[in-house]
């Protein structure tokens, strides 16, 4: 959970803050509030890499031929990266980091490894290369702890009905204190703030699009309910509950969507071909492109925030008016993965109907079932509420009402007519049901009408029983109870 606001000035309050030595060996000192903040996201670059640099990752071992015949680990900085200093060294032996706040310094111990553990997830998921170092290029900034001891360290007051400051304290070496002046100083950063600002931990200052983040500790959701409610995903409705509700996820509008195709078809064109680089496709080599690729991503990141707001005040919502909410325990990376080729005797390729799968997937993939099932399960969590994933066999044939399964109980997508008893419904809201009916004879609540264990009959689908409690290929998830 984080705050963030917009940056709208930095000031500088007491002695003036030591920078380092130059090539002659003069001391530099400097009251100039924005080189300070450039100064204080350079060393915070820096201990960060230097932490980075000492991760191991595996490298090739190659023969004569080219061919990998083993693997070794070495660390990212290569293997005669020199000895990690601990910070108290780094500003004994490099003069210019000796005034950086040691809240900053310190924090870059615990970035790097969340970072980095984030990165190889990322990477296992969805593909990519290691995380690599910061560039300064990049962008510039900094974290500082939160520190509320007698001097203080990155304290938040509130100046105005929309506007507070944050307030970065540091204190130049005993050495390099200028004469005529005292050893503290102070950066005061104004921000513009539209909520009260809650408790956090720390402050991350991007100093490059002048905005700062408070990162806060997760608090509990207010429930104003206690009901229990089942939701069935899907492509035409993002949810469908079990009280008859559909709940549908913002989509990018017509003149959207064209417009991304026609950025997407100009930046092919303004590919350019590098000879100096054995006549590989030379990405971002003109400006003209950079500014189609801006404002591709302006248009498709307006499209995802107004996506993860909706999801977010979903999930709030559905959180506080419920103490239970059931799912699908659905594994989404493997019903959105690109089925195999299939060849014939001929070595020629068959239809294996991997045009058409690729349509449902961009529904699946567009309606974020994954972020969903993950935030539901976060606020569930913080708010004492449970979230249960059940096994989702079968529950879109079964009648809520008589437990009858058949796949002629399925007339079309949306509509549920039991070929039993007569039973009619939308067919999402009869899946919600029957999800939301497994859940509660699971957990020892109410109990649905013969859905858990349907009877089985001879003129009913040839779809063959299967057992109670079985997994049905689905991964687990720690954390989620799985019936």
């Amino acid at each position: 959970m984080s705050q963030k606001v917009r940056i709208d000035g930095v000031k500088h309050a007491g002695a003036s803050v030591f920078l380092g030595v130059d090539h002659c060996g003069n001391p530099c000192w400097t009251r100039n509030p924005e080189r300070i903040v450039v100064w204080l996201c350079d060393g915070w670059r820096t201990r960060f890499n230097q932490r980075r640099e000492q991760r191991p990752h595996n490298v090739p071992v190659k023969d004569e031929a080219g061919g990998i015949v083993d693997w070794v680990k070495e660390p990212l900085g290569g293997p005669d990266v020199a000895e990690l200093l601990s910070d108290k060294e780094a500003r004994l032996r490099c003069s210019w980091m000796a005034g950086i706040p040691a809240p900053i310094l310190s924090s870059t111990d615990r970035i790097e490894n969340t970072e980095w553990s984030a990165g190889l997830k990322r990477r296992k998921n969805i593909g990519g290369r290691i995380p690599g170092f910061k560039s300064r290029h990049r962008g510039l900034g900094f974290v500082c702890w939160r520190n509320a001891s007698k001097t203080g360290n990155a304290l938040f007051h509130q100046t105005g009905r929309k506007s507070g400051v944050v307030v970065i304290t540091g204190m130049n070496p005993k050495r390099w204190v200028k004469p005529g002046e005292k050893s503290h100083w102070r950066i005061i950063i104004h921000v513009r703030v539209s909520q009260p600002i809650r408790p956090y931990t720390s402050v991350h200052v991007d100093w490059t699009h002048r905005t700062l983040v408070f990162v806060n500790m997760p608090l509990p959701l207010p429930r104003t309910g206690d009901g229990v409610i089942g939701l069935d995903r899907g492509c035409v409705h993002t949810l469908a509950s079990s009280d008859g509700t559909f709940m549908d996820m913002p989509k990018p509008s017509k003149a959207e969507l064209k417009r991304l195709k026609y950025l997407q078809r100009k930046m092919a064109r303004q590919d350019r071909v590098n000879e100096a680089r054995g006549g590989r496709t030379a990405k971002f080599a003109s400006k003209r492109r950079q500014r189609t690729l801006s404002e591709f991503n302006t248009l498709q990141g307006r499209i995802v925030r107004r996506r993860n707001d909706w999801i977010e005040k979903t999930t709030t919502r559905l959180a506080r008016e419920n103490i239970l909410v059931a799912l699908e325990d659905l594994d989404v990376k493997a019903m959105t993965r690109r089925p195999e080729p299939r060849m014939d005797e001929n070595g020629h390729y068959l239809h294996n109907g991997a045009k058409a799968k690729a349509g449902l997937d961009r529904s699946i993939l567009s309606n974020c079932w994954g972020r969903i099932s993950k935030r539901l399960q976060d606020k569930m969590g913080a708010n004492g509420g449970r979230l249960v994933l059940v096994p989702a066999a079968y529950t879109s044939q079964a009648c809520h009402k008589c437990g009858h399964v058949a796949k002629e109980n399925r007339d079309s997508q949306a509509v549920f007519h039991c070929v039993e008893c007569g039973y009619e419904a939308n067919a999402d809201v009869n899946a919600a049901m029957n999800i939301l009916g497994r859940a509660l004879s699971e957990t020892g609540g109410d109990t649905a009408s013969d859905v858990e264990d349907p009877q089985w009959r001879s003129d009913e689908a040839s779809t063959p029983s299967t057992p109670i409690g079985s997994p049905f290929g689905v991964r687990l998830a720690k954390g989620i109870p799985r019936l």
